[in-house]
């Protein structure tokens, strides 16, 4: 049976599994490397842009981040943006030759009022024909 490199294998023996992690780096930087090349253009790099669309203020405690409450880190706490606004962002972000929007917002447990915003942020983006992302942390 010919193997299908469009999807992620689930069917791994032990043996098999063993030989890839046993390989050097450089090899399987080679092996990636020429899987990447048979469905994508070598030269070509996808431009991203990323906007925070709720900033600060966040409840969790992780001691690495500047966007929780727990410490003074000088970044100001903002509400969630507006649908309007993050779609301007996304239209200059594609202006300037961004073909993926990701957004990013600081908060634990978003309330169903908020995601309703977030969801329709993430729809009118896609709709401008980025591709799109969203973290919620």
């Amino acid at each position: 049976m010919k193997e299908n490199r469009l999807s992620p294998r689930h069917d791994w023996t032990l043996e098999q599994a063993r030989e890839l992690y046993e390989q050097a780096l450089p090899e399987l930087l080679f092996q990636s490397q020429a899987i990447h090349r048979e469905f994508h253009d070598p030269c070509e790099v996808q431009v991203c842009s990323l906007l925070s669309i709720k900033t600060g203020g966040c409840a969790e405690d992780c001691a690495y981040c500047p966007q929780s409450a727990h410490y003074e880190t000088g970044v100001e706490r903002e509400p969630l943006m507006a649908v309007d606004q993050v779609l301007d962002a996304a239209k200059e972000a594609s202006e300037n030759g961004a073909s993926r929007f990701c957004m990013g917002a600081a908060w634990r447990s978003p309330r169903d009022k908020d995601l309703v915003v977030v969801e329709e942020m993430v729809r009118q983006v896609k709709a401008l024909g980025a591709s799109t992302g969203v973290k919620l942390a």
